[in-house]
């Protein structure tokens, strides 16, 4: 029962959480300031039909990313959850929270030490589960995957890198190992693709499979191809492709 738990939740998307609510850092943010970033995913389905919009806020401090804030919205406009996470303990396992409002799922994390505290409730129905983790190195956990990416991009992007992350999935209690590469068919100038999947037999079977771009120059995530982190209206796991637009 155990792998089966596994499969569906990352199946049902764990996996894109990681990833999908960060702006990059911009070029005009590497002072030492306080800045603010607003910019906008629209997420669409296989059918190329919209499954919901992202917008998303992020502020920098020192240039880094201090606090981000997004907000999930379907076709018609409604909120339908958000997700808000604190850099201010560890770059690549932030404090965060995500809440799904149609759902009552939820999960997070808190770092307090050499220790992650973790929570997590499939459902409205569910009682919330909470245990602590040892931060190991290595691990990363929700928006924190994108600046790992980030943070390596330079050397990702040169083909010979394959940089490994522990995934830190609350609902699951505990971390399973990623790779990632360049995929070298789809390079275009002044950009980066990057293929990330589960490092093992297993995961390689039932875990989904991300692609991202990226602008080499200002490091911002270009666009997302893979498991949403968000359920479908039949709270079915869904597949989407996200295009993003900023305000600068």
């Amino acid at each position: 029962m155990a792998l089966l738990k596994t499969a569906n939740y990352l199946n049902a998307a764990t996996f894109g959480v990681l990833l999908l609510a960060d702006a990059a850092l911009p070029a005009w943010a590497a002072s030492g300031h306080r800045y603010e970033e607003v910019f906008q995913g629209v997420a669409r389905d296989e059918r190329g039909e919209i499954a919901y919009v992202e917008e998303h806020r992020m502020i920098y401090e020192d240039g880094r990313p201090h606090r981000n804030e997004t907000h999930y919205l379907d076709a018609s406009g409604q909120e339908i959850a958000v997700l808000i996470s604190r850099f201010t303990t560890h770059p690549y396992v932030p404090n965060y929270s995500f809440q799904d409002h149609r759902l009552g799922r939820q999960d997070g994390t808190f770092v307090d030490g050499a220790w992650v505290k973790i929570y997590s409730r499939s459902d409205q129905e569910a009682p919330v589960q909470q245990d602590m983790l040892r931060l190991e190195e290595g691990m990363v956990t929700s928006q924190g995957l994108h600046i790992y990416l980030r943070d390596h991009l330079a050397e990702l992007a040169e083909g010979h890198a394959v940089k490994q992350a522990r995934f830190l999935v609350p609902l699951e209690g505990r971390d399973f190992m990623f790779h990632i590469r360049r995929l070298d068919e789809l390079r275009e100038p002044d950009t980066v693709a990057l293929n990330i999947e589960g490092d093992s037999g297993f995961l390689q079977l039932f875990a989904p499979k991300l692609e991202v771009h990226y602008d080499l120059e200002t490091r911002r995530l270009l666009s997302y191809q893979g498991a949403s982190n968000l359920l479908d209206a039949n709270h079915k796991a869904q597949n989407v492709t996200i295009a993003y637009r900023y305000i600068d």
